[in-house]
């Protein structure tokens, strides 16, 4: 689900990329069958890209602007009319959502398109361009992929195949292990003493490095903390900085539009011990270190203090739907991740919100307005800390990150029940309204 504020982070990114796309404002009921297919392509590619994608209606191709898009073109984008013509090209079938907002005083059309759920998506019918026969616009049995250059193309490599392919055995694989999740409910192994010491110097260099590139970011404004380092300590657990910085990139989640963990294009680097990022831009405020050794730390402001955004009764505030958003992409990016460089170890984690004393939990988004609470927390710091195996971080991820929001909550004193959590959950990663 995108809420407004998801809308303005899309908008904000001004890039391409495989999982965005910007479009000029259109009429679908105007405009032809094959300019029409050309969009049901991108879907068909964004289905089979990992976390799915979008495409914003209202952007300028030379330089990604948001412009205005007339009133007739905004209300003649339907939902079912896209997904019915959608379903004539995706075997299974597979559908997107079409979300219609005014930004800025702007209208704005986003599809936004989720992932696959079992199997990769077919193109099950041909179709070829009315002007020019030998021109084919989608091709049966064909699979669609989006590239790194922020195209959509038939895919056409063997590591291209495998990806997909691992991917789709990733999801059966998630799917056994949750249905015996009470099999692997066994003690975690906590961290020696050896270990934490020697994390302990990794971390108190991480911070030297967040101090100083987005210390006075963090200064006078609440934000959130990460700590995660498999139990036992190994210096050279992944061999080199660039592949640290490959893991990355593929354990990366972007279901909103601003992925988890940001890696800023000229704010990236190399240092002895591992890679590092940090990100100052729009109202965004963060930065990370992953070491060798597997220890992973990042840090971000609240954006509703970078936007200063208030209450009605003048208190500081933390968006709820939010905050269940963005734990939950944290414990699917550590899935991803230690997935791939430690799937036997045993996993500590710390996560800490700062700045939450008198903060107010809401919601900005009118689906959730009638969750209006006057719940607030007595607490300035809130640490959570755990320790947990990655194949039960990998069969419940989901779990997991439901019981740390739900811990959260309950210290700005609200009892937020589980189904509710679960639901925004289910939102966010089925890309589903």
């Amino acid at each position: 689900m995108l809420l407004e504020e998801d809308i303005k982070q899309l908008l904000a990114l001004k890039t391409e990329t495989k999982n965005l796309d910007y479009k000029k404002g259109i009429n679908w009921g105007t405009i032809s069958k094959e300019e029409k297919l050309d969009i049901i392509k991108d879907i068909l590619a964004m289905a089979n890209t990992q976390d799915g994608g979008r495409i914003v209606f209202g952007v300028r191709d030379d330089d990604y602007e948001h412009v205005e898009i007339s009133e007739e073109d905004y209300q003649s984008f339907d939902q079912t009319k896209v997904n019915d013509l959608l379903h004539n090209y995706t075997e299974p079938k597979h559908s997107c959502q079409v979300y219609k907002h005014k930004i800025d005083n702007k209208y704005i059309v986003v599809i936004d398109t989720p992932e696959f759920e079992e199997v990769p998506i077919i193109c099950k019918t041909d179709f070829h361009s009315s002007d020019d026969p030998n021109k084919q616009i989608l091709k049966k049995g064909q699979i669609y992929i989006r590239t790194d250059k922020a195209t959509s193309e038939v895919i056409s490599s063997s590591d291209q195949i495998r990806e997909l392919l691992g991917r789709a055995l990733t999801k059966k694989g998630d799917e056994l292990l949750h249905s015996i999740d009470r099999l692997i409910k066994g003690k975690s192994l906590k961290p020696t003493e050896e270990s934490r010491e020697k994390y302990g110097e990794e971390i108190k260099e991480a911070e030297a490095f967040l101090s100083q590139n987005i210390g006075e970011e963090l200064r006078n404004r609440g934000y959130f903390e990460i700590y995660v380092y498999p139990t036992s300590y190994l210096p050279n657990r992944i061999p080199d900085q660039t592949k640290i910085r490959e893991l990355i990139r593929k354990a990366q989640v972007d279901l909103t539009g601003w992925p988890f963990p940001h890696t800023h294009p000229s704010n990236v680097s190399n240092f002895v011990y591992g890679t590092q990022s940090f990100t100052i831009f729009d109202i965004y405020r963060e930065g990370y270190r992953a070491y060798k050794s597997g220890l992973f730390i990042w840090k971000k402001a609240f954006w509703e203090d970078v936007d200063e955004r208030r209450s009605d009764d003048g208190k500081r505030v933390l968006s709820y739907p939010y905050l269940i958003y963005l734990i939950t992409e944290i414990f699917l990016f550590l899935k991803r991740y230690f997935e791939q460089i430690a799937p036997e170890s045993d996993l500590h984690f710390k996560i800490v919100l700062k700045g939450t004393k008198d903060r107010k939990p809401i919601s900005f988004d009118r689906m959730h307005d009638f969750f209006f609470t006057l719940n607030t927390s007595n607490e300035d710091t809130i640490p959570l800390e755990d320790d947990i195996k990655v194949v039960e971080l990998t069969a419940s991820y989901k779990d997991i990150a439901k019981r740390v929001v739900r811990q959260i909550l309950l210290v700005f004193n609200w009892d937020i029940t589980e189904e509710f959590i679960d639901q925004l959950q289910t939102k966010l990663i089925e890309g589903k309204a």
